[in-house]
């Protein structure tokens, strides 16, 4: 169902998403910091793509993958995720129960 769904990181608390994973990693739901090999374990996948989506460089994981390191962190996984390729345009376009779009 969600295997193939991408997520990307969300800007939140006035910064980008990047900067927002690693103020999540300085301070996990558990209070506790976590490196980026530890949180790549928890997530799986290679400490690389962790770094990568620190740097920018990369900014999408699976669903599967966003779950596990939201989880980690101990966030519910829209605080840090959003299904990628949703725009507020495709959600305006929700056809009405008369078969008309809004």
């Amino acid at each position: 169902m969600h295997d193939d769904t991408m997520y990307r990181l969300v800007d939140r608390e006035g910064c980008e998403g990047r900067e927002f994973l690693r103020l999540l990693m300085e301070r996990t739901g558990d209070a506790r910091k976590v490196t980026v090999r530890q949180l790549a374990l928890s997530a799986g996948v290679s400490h690389g793509l962790v770094g990568n989506l620190l740097t920018g460089t990369s900014s999408q994981l699976t669903y599967e993958q966003a779950r596990r390191t939201a989880r980690r962190l101990g966030v519910d996984m829209a605080v840090l995720w959003e299904e990628a390729g949703r725009t507020v345009e495709a959600l305006a376009e929700t056809p009405r129960h008369d078969g008309a779009l809004v």
